[in-house]
């Protein structure tokens, strides 16, 4: 008998019980990850899952042709896993991976790099330190924070980023560039977890925004007091940068 399919409520009572649906699995569990549900198109079908346990101690449901794992069938329910890009590990607080209470799942961010490394090397092939330079090829890349704008004549403060090249699928090399704040989130220097915030962004702790090392970097919400007070001197730091780049500008209006 086909499983059923149709959408689902999100959660429902059979027997007393409380069950929360998965889309991912088409099955019904409860947050102590005690039982488990599943439906048909014919109802006389839905029935309650035998919930057999593995060697290890781990619990599994044997829904033919697949072995499904009891915990992420839970977490899928009560503790969804971040959609944030990063990679995560399902974990059981307790150390019992027989337990597959709600409260006892959490995921853990498997981390690209190790906590110690100064020098990581990211996807795109850049090398970032610790200290915020970026080396491509064993070659330091100059952090570029400012550009010549040709329509108004004059060189403007812009947000410090390094370009470099790449070869393409037809042997042609492509210009890249990329922002030294992303590069160093890409390399995991920033300090805090983003996972839990709704607008994530890179607070420069010491307020200079020409400061990239791994100390000065924290994750905070774009709305907090603290990174609104940093993009204001931020704002105030590229003017004045501006100002200073066209000191014999005569094309440069100055206040």
């Amino acid at each position: 008998m086909a499983k059923i399919y149709k959408k689902q409520p999100l959660d429902t009572v059979v027997s007393g019980i409380t069950l929360r649906y998965s889309v991912k699995y088409n099955i019904r569990v409860n947050k102590e990850g005690t039982r488990a549900y599943r439906e048909y198109n014919d109802p006389s079908w839905n029935r309650f899952l035998q919930i057999h346990t593995d060697i290890n101690g781990s619990k599994f449901l044997n829904v033919k042709p697949q072995i499904v794992q009891l915990d992420e069938v839970v977490a899928d329910c009560f503790k969804p896993m971040p959609n944030d890009g990063k990679k995560y590990e399902l974990i059981h607080k307790d150390g019992n991976i027989g337990n597959c209470h709600a409260f006892n799942l959490e995921w853990k961010e498997v981390r690209k790099y190790f906590p110690t490394d100064t020098k990581r090397t990211l996807d795109n092939g850049l090398i970032v330190e610790v200290n915020g330079n970026i080396y491509d090829n064993g070659k330091k890349l100059h952090q570029q924070n400012s550009l010549y704008d040709g329509d108004m004549q004059r060189e403007v403060a812009i947000e410090p980023k390094v370009r470099y090249r790449r070869k393409n699928r037809w042997r042609n090399y492509d210009d890249k560039s990329a922002d030294v704040d992303d590069l160093m989130a890409a390399a995991e220097f920033v300090d805090g977890d983003r996972s839990t915030m709704q607008k994530p962004k890179v607070l420069h702790k010491n307020m200079n925004y020409l400061d990239f090392h791994a100390d000065n970097l924290e994750w905070v919400e774009e709305s907090s007091p603290e990174y609104q007070e940093y993009m204001k001197k931020k704002r105030e730091d590229m003017d004045k940068l501006t100002k200073e780049l066209n000191r014999n500008n005569p094309f440069f209006q100055k206040d």
